[in-house]
């Protein structure tokens, strides 16, 4: 398996982050369908990001976890994080994460995702019961809204 230490690229301009949200949110919010296609690393994020029409991009958790070796959602967050931050800086479109179940501390894992970029994330519950996955989401929106980014979140089962 991969080593998860790692350098990551340059962290972006929270302005930017900020603009690419706004442009993520933009997209789910209009009439005309938002279609994605999941990318798991720098080269597929260029060339999905090359195709006429692509708006935005989505992250292949799955796929970035086989890519290191790892079972679908076991490979170790901060070699996820490392891995999207190299998706983000390979793109300028806005990209939506796959953050399986937030990795223990979904707040925790959505704060390093904007960090590094990603304007958005699946985060699933995994049928954990409703008090739980309601505080998921909660401190999700919390993590958002403390660095002043419009994140659009997917939860899901």
């Amino acid at each position: 398996m991969t080593n998860s230490t790692t350098t990551l690229p340059a962290a972006p301009d929270p302005a930017d982050t900020q603009s690419k949200a706004r442009q993520l949110a933009d997209l789910h919010e209009s009439s005309t369908i938002l279609r994605v296609v999941n990318v798991w690393d720098a080269i597929t994020a260029r060339v999905v990001s090359d195709v006429p029409g692509t708006a935005a991009l989505a992250t292949a958790g799955h796929s970035i976890a086989a890519s290191h070796g790892y079972p679908d959602g076991e490979i170790p967050l901060d070699l996820l994080i490392a891995a999207n931050a190299r998706i983000v800086a390979a793109t300028d479109l806005p990209v939506s994460a796959d953050l399986d179940d937030g990795h223990g501390d979904a707040g925790e894992a959505v704060r390093r995702a904007l960090a590094v970029g990603i304007v958005g994330a699946n985060v699933e519950d995994r049928l954990k019961p409703l008090d739980e996955s309601v505080a998921a989401v909660r401190d999700v929106v919390r993590a958002a809204e403390d660095a002043g980014v419009d994140f659009q979140l997917n939860a899901r089962t």
